[in-house]
C-alpha cells in the first residue's frame, strides 16, 4: 500500500515537504521493559486554554528500534503531551530518532516557564519483522539506564500553581501485559462547544501502586473523546497509589455532557520493578449511560459493564490511517477525517504510534458515529479524530497516523489476579538476577 508522507522541511510553519511511500505489513516483538526520558520545556511560552502548541524541549535522543508515547495522568498545571515531535523528517522505528518539540494541549491559560516538566516519555524496545514470522521473533536485549534530570514540578491547587525545583530520577519499569479497564463516569453536567478542551470532574478512579494507564482508544462519547486523565494536587510517582477525579475532554461537536454518561474508559495496567505486589481489588458490575450518535440522532443508553481484564500479547501489527477524502483545516478545530477502512479483528486492542505523522496536525482518536464496538467483539474504522497545528489541509491518500495492533485474552478479574501473582513471582526470579537490569 502506498501513501504520501507530508513534513516541514525547516521550521514547523515554513515549507512543507511530501514523499510516497511503500507501506508494507510489518509487526514487531516488545521487549518486557520500558525506558522513561523527561520532557523538559526549553522556553517561556504563553498558552491560551485549548489553543493547541509546539512547544521545545530539551532533546531528547532515542536509540534505533523503539517506539516512544507520553506517560499519562497530566504532569503539568497547565495542559497535557499529546504527541511528540522528531527533529526533521520523521524516520522509521529503526532508526535513531531525536525529539525536541511536544505538542502540548493547555487545559488552562498561564505560562510555561523554561524548565518546567511538562511530561514523560516511554520508550518501548521492540524488534520489527514481517507478519508472517512475528511469532519466531526473539525481543531485543536491553538495558535500562538510570540518569537524574533536573527540573520544575508543578501543579495547581485551589486555583493556585505551584513550582517546585527537583531533581527528578529517570529509569523504567518492567511491565506483565495484564490489565484491567476503568471507565470514566462524568460526575456533572457540562455543555461544550466543538474544539473546547476542558476538564471534566469525574466518578473517582483509584488507581493501585506500580501502574500506568493509557485512554482505550475509540471514542466513547457522541461530543468526544477523552485525552488524558488528572490527579489532583502534586504528582505522584507511579510506584504510588493514585486517584484520578478528573478527565481532559476534547470536544467534537457542540452537546451537552451530562452527569451519569460514560465518556471514556483507561486502560490499567500493573508494572513494577523491584517491590511490585498484587493489588487487584473485587469489583461488581456497573451501570452507566452509553451517548452515541445514531445518523442525526444522539442515544442515551443505560447499560451494564462486567468487571473484566486482560492480557495483551507482547506482538503486534501496525495499521495506517491513510486519509480517504481532503478535508480543510481551521488551527485547533477537531475534524472528522474519512480514512480506508481498517478492519479491526475480535480481541483487538489500539494504542496510536506516537511521533506525529502529518505535517498540519495529529490524531486524537477513532471517530465512532454508531454505538461503540466491545473489544472482544471487533469492529470497523472509518473516521478519525484529526486535530489542526495550523491552517491548511489534508489530502486524500496522506498518512495522517499510524495504529498499534495488540491481541488480548478477556477473562474474569480471578484469573487477571491469577496472572498477576504469576508474573510477580517470575519477576521476584528475574530481580535477584545478578546482571539485572539488564534484560
Amino acid at each position: 500500500m502506498k501513501a504520501a508522507m507530508t513534513y516541514w522541511l525547516d521550521e514547523i510553519g515554513g515549507k512543507i515537504g511530501r514523499s510516497e511511500t511503500e507501506l508494507k505489513p510489518f509487526g514487531y516483538r516488545m521487549a518486557p521493559v520500558t525506558q522513561w526520558e523527561i520532557l523538559i520545556s526549553e522556553e517561556n511560552i504563553k498558552v491560551e486554554k485549548g489553543k493547541p502548541v509546539i512547544l521545545r524541549v530539551k532533546p531528547v535522543d532515542i536509540p534505533e528500534n523503539t517506539m516512544v508515547g507520553p506517560l499519562s495522568i497530566m504532569r503539568h498545571a497547565l495542559g497535557i503531551v499529546k504527541d511528540v515531535v522528531e527533529c526533521g523528517i520523521p524516520g522509521r522505528v529503526e532508526d535513531a530518532k531525536c525529539i525536541n518539540r511536544v505538542l502540548f494541549i493547555p487545559v488552562e491559560d498561564g505560562e510555561i516557564k523554561k524548565d518546567d516538566l511538562v511530561g514523560v516519555l516511554k520508550v518501548f524496545y521492540i524488534r520489527t519483522g514481517m507478519l508472517s514470522k512475528l511469532l519466531g521473533l526473539n525481543p531485543p536485549k536491553v538495558e535500562l539506564r538510570k540518569h537524574v534530570s533536573e527540573a520544575n514540578i508543578t501543579w495547581r491547587d485551589n486555583g493556585n500553581i505551584y513550582r517546585e525545583r527537583a531533581k527528578i530520577e529517570a529509569f523504567g519499569y518492567t511491565r506483565s501485559h495484564i490489565g484491567v479497564w476503568e471507565t470514566l463516569i462524568a460526575d456533572e453536567d457540562v455543555s461544550v462547544r466543538k474544539g473546547d478542551v476542558v476538564r471534566i470532574r469525574i466518578r473517582e478512579v483509584k488507581l493501585p501502586p506500580s501502574t500506568v494507564v493509557v485512554p482505550l482508544s475509540i471514542m466513547r462519547h457522541a461530543c468526544g473523546t477523552v485525552l488524558d486523565v488528572v490527579e489532583l494536587g502534586k504528582p505522584r510517582k507511579v510506584e504510588e497509589e493514585k486517584r484520578i477525579k478528573q478527565a481532559v475532554f476534547l470536544a467534537v461537536e457542540d452537546g451537552k455532557i451530562e452527569k451519569g454518561d460514560l465518556i471514556g474508559v483507561i486502560n490499567v495496567y500493573y508494572v513494577g520493578l523491584t517491590g511490585v505486589r498484587s493489588i487487584i481489588e473485587d469489583k461488581v458490575p456497573e451501570r452507566v449511560r452509553l451517548v452515541y450518535r445514531k445518523g442525526e440522532k444522539i442515544i442515551r443508553k443505560e447499560v451494564t459493564v462486567e468487571p473484566f481484564g486482560y492480557v495483551r500479547s507482547p506482538v503486534a501489527r501496525w495499521e495506517a490511517l491513510i486519509a480517504d477524502e481532503t478535508r480543510e483545516l481551521r488551527y485547533g478545530e477537531p475534524v472528522v477525517v474519512r480514512v480506508k477502512k481498517i478492519r479491526v479483528p475480535p480481541n483487538t486492542v489500539i494504542y496510536p504510534l506516537q511521533i506525529m505523522r502529518h505535517a498540519y496536525g495529529s490524531v486524537a482518536d477513532i471517530f465512532c458515529d454508531h454505538p461503540p464496538w466491545k473489544v472482544e467483539e471487533g469492529g470497523e474504522i472509518r473516521k478519525v479524530v484529526f486535530l489542526p497545528l495550523l491552517d491548511g489541509e489534508v489530502r486524500e491518500g496522506e498518512l495522517l497516523g499510524v495504529l498499534n495492533f495488540y491481541s488480548v485474552e478477556i477473562s474474569p478479574i480471578g484469573k487477571v489476579r491469577q496472572w498477576l501473582n504469576n508474573w510477580i513471582d517470575e519477576m521476584g526470579k528475574t530481580f535477584a538476577e545478578p546482571n539485572w537490569p539488564i534484560w
